[in-house]
C-alpha cells in the first residue's frame, strides 16, 4: 500500500465526549492540522470507555450521532461523529461504514499505564486488524500537571514523531502494525525519543465495596469517595478525573498495596475505583522506564498474542506426554 502525502487520519479515544475527562484530543486534532495539514475525521465514544481493552458491547446496538468541534477546529460535515459503543466498536464502524478511504487511525488520549486493560491499544489494535497502520498516543503527566502549555508542546512532538513515522512507512519497514507512543507533558521542545518494549503492570484489586448504604465512604488505597453506591465525580481531583493511572514523578515505585481482603457475601456491591497508582515495571528499556525519565517511548507492536514456542520448553512437554512441534 502506497503512502499519500497527505493522509486521512481517524482520531478516536476512549475517555468519551470532549471536555475534563477528554482534555487533550482538541487540541491535539488542533495541532495537527495546522503543523500538518492532514485530513481528519474523528468517532468517539459518547461516554467514557477507559480499561475497556479492545472490547466489543455485542448485545447493546451501536448508535451514532453526529457533533461539531469547537470552533478553532476545521470541521467538514460528516466527519465528526459520537458512537454509543466501545473505542474498538467505534473504530470498526468508523473503518467500514463511515469514512472508508483512512489511511491512519491515531488514538490520543492521557497516559496509560496499564496496556493490557486499555482502550488506547484496543482501538489501535482493532485498526490493526483492519489491516491499517496505527498509533497509540498517550501523554503522560506528572504530579498532576496538566498545564496547557505543556499540552500545547507535547501535542507539536507527537505530531513531528508522528509524521517521521508516516513519511518514513515505519510500519512496512518494522514490520509493526501498531506503535504505541507516550509523549511526557513537559516544557522541552526536543526531549529524547526511545524506542521500547512493554512494561509489565500488576495491580491487584480495582473494586471497592460498598457498605451497606455506604455515603461518603473513601476508599483506603484510592482516596475515591462513593456516594450513592457510584465514585462520586464531583469529589475527584483534576488528575483523577483525567486519568485513574498517573506518572508520580516523585515515587516511582508507586504507592503501598493494601493487600487482599476477604469481604465477599451474597449480595455485596462493588465499585470500580482503580488506584491513580499502579505498579508498573521500570526495568531499563521499557516505556515506563523511558516516561520516568521524560523522554518519548516508542513502542512498535503487533495485534497478537506471543508464543513461547518450543525451542526452550521442548523437554518440559516431552516430559508432561505433550508432542512438541518440529
Amino acid at each position: 500500500m502506497s503512502v499519500p502525502r497527505k493522509p486521512t487520519v481517524l482520531i478516536t479515544n476512549d475517555d468519551g465526549p470532549l471536555g475534563d475527562e477528554s482534555p487533550f484530543i482538541e487540541q491535539f486534532i488542533g495541532v495537527l492540522q495546522r503543523k500538518l495539514g492532514w485530513n481528519i475525521r474523528v468517532c468517539i465514544p459518547t461516554a467514557q470507555r477507559s480499561w475497556i481493552a479492545k472490547a466489543f458491547l455485542v448485545s447493546e446496538p451501536v448508535t451514532l450521532k453526529e457533533f461539531a468541534p469547537s470552533s478553532d477546529i476545521i470541521a467538514e460535515k460528516g466527519c465528526w461523529y459520537m458512537a454509543s459503543g466501545t473505542p474498538a466498536s467505534c473504530v470498526n464502524i468508523a473503518l467500514n461504514h463511515l469514512f472508508p478511504d483512512i489511511d491512519l487511525v491515531v488514538r490520543s488520549n492521557v497516559a496509560n499505564t496499564c496496556a493490557m486493560a486499555s482502550g488506547t491499544l484496543g482501538a489501535a489494535m482493532e485498526a490493526a486488524i483492519d489491516g491499517r497502520r496505527a498509533v497509540a498516543l498517550s501523554f503522560a503527566f506528572y504530579n498532576g500537571d496538566i498545564s496547557a502549555d505543556k499540552a500545547e508542546n507535547a501535542c507539536h512532538v507527537a505530531c513531528s514523531i508522528i509524521s517521521k513515522l508516516w513519511t518514513s512507512d515505519a510500519w512496512s519497514q518494522s514490520h509493526a502494525s501498531v506503535f504505541n507512543i507516550n509523549v511526557p507533558l513537559i516544557l522541552e521542545p526536543d526531549p529524547p525519543v526511545m524506542i521500547t518494549k512493554m512494561g509489565q503492570s500488576r495491580f491487584g484489586s480495582l473494586y471497592h465495596r460498598l457498605d451497606n448504604g455506604a455515603n461518603g465512604s473513601m476508599h483506603p488505597a484510592t482516596g475515591l469517595h462513593i456516594k450513592d453506591h457510584k465514585v462520586d465525580e464531583k469529589s475527584l481531583t483534576p488528575s483523577q478525573k483525567q486519568l485513574r493511572v498517573a506518572v508520580d514523578d516523585a515515587n516511582p515505585e508507586t504507592g503501598e498495596d493494601p493487600g487482599a481482603q476477604v469481604d465477599g457475601s451474597d449480595g455485596a456491591t462493588y465499585v470500580f475505583s482503580a488506584s491513580v497508582k499502579v505498579n508498573s515495571s521500570l526495568e531499563e528499556g521499557t516505556d515506563a522506564w523511558a516516561v520516568h525519565r521524560r523522554a518519548v517511548s516508542v513502542t512498535p507492536l503487533q495485534p497478537a498474542l506471543h508464543s513461547l514456542g518450543n525451542a526452550d520448553q521442548a523437554a518440559l512437554w516431552v516430559q508432561l506426554g505433550f508432542q512438541p512441534l518440529p
